[in-house]
């Protein structure tokens, strides 16, 4: 079933490899920067290009797709190629269309469930910064760029993921999410022909 495909998607890992860190300064504007964007963000979407590297497998596997994001926090992965897969969380369900074959698990009653649903939407608007109770974060810079790098310190959560690596853009957009785990393999998601509140249609969520 391609749900564990996609929870291996959302948390998996990789090196960071050895990039300045910001000063407390450049730290404070950066975090109020993205805080200011992401509380003025309604509507994400964009194409996206999800590669996975696993050391047992000697080629990487990629697809691509499209991510629809609607505050507070509705969000929905479509994947195009090289299967049609929907993944929608939605007041607090997560939705399942593997090929026409439906599914939903409820979320309310599972905390881990809950926190995770919370990752997979805080890291395409940026909220997850925000979220220091739950992790540990070091910013990075990278050319223009500013690397957060996020480790968990829920046990459980550790558990499924070691590292998140959210790259952000020069006008503080992420324009990737790396997922890292402790084995060495890894999930890296690209986006591209990003659009910031522009309508989306409600059937996008149904």
């Amino acid at each position: 079933m391609r749900i564990h495909s996609f929870v291996i998607l959302l948390f998996s890992v990789g090196v960071l490899a050895q990039q300045p860190e910001l000063s407390n300064s450049e730290v404070d504007k950066f975090q109020e920067e993205v805080k200011t964007r992401a509380s003025n963000l309604q509507t994400l979407q964009a194409d996206f290009t999800q590669t996975k590297s696993m050391d047992m497998m000697e080629d990487e596997t990629q697809s691509r797709g499209k991510v629809y994001f609607k505050a507070p926090e509705l969000l929905k992965w479509e994947y195009h190629q090289p299967y049609d897969y929907k993944v929608l969380f939605k007041k607090g369900e997560l939705h399942i269309d593997d090929e026409g074959e439906k599914s939903m698990a409820k979320a309310g009653s599972n905390a881990l469930f809950k926190k995770l649903g919370k990752l997979v939407s805080g890291s395409v608007n940026g909220k997850l910064l925000q979220q220091t109770d739950d992790f540990h974060i070091n910013y990075f810079k990278e050319d223009n760029h500013i690397l957060a790098n996020i480790k968990p310190k829920d046990e459980k959560l550790n558990r499924i993921f070691s590292e998140i690596h959210l790259t952000f853009n020069a006008e503080n957009i992420v324009k990737s999410v790396k997922l890292l785990e402790e084995s060495g393999d890894y999930t890296l998601i690209e986006f591209s022909n990003i659009l910031l509140n522009q309508p989306i249609e409600d059937g996008i969520f149904e």
